[in-house]
């Protein structure tokens, strides 16, 4: 195990998902877990980018509405 990695799972301040997370991919290929680590970063990134935008619609339209 990586110094890294030992870090992460020491941290108080790292998240209990995160340390569940980091030793379960731990224990397999890891280039099957990267794979799926990289698939769930650009997933929750297009979650995100979805949710600003929609904030962002909101936004600008009471935005517009005050504006009048």
């Amino acid at each position: 195990m990586t110094p890294l990695c030992k870090a992460i799972l020491v941290d108080s301040s790292a998240s209990d998902w995160i340390k569940h997370t980091l030793r379960s991919a731990l224990k397999r290929d890891p280039v099957d877990a990267l794979n799926d680590a990289e698939i769930l970063v650009k997933a929750l990134r297009v979650n995100l980018d979805d949710i600003q935008r929609v904030v962002n619609e909101f936004l600008n339209e009471h935005l517009e509405q005050i504006d009048e």
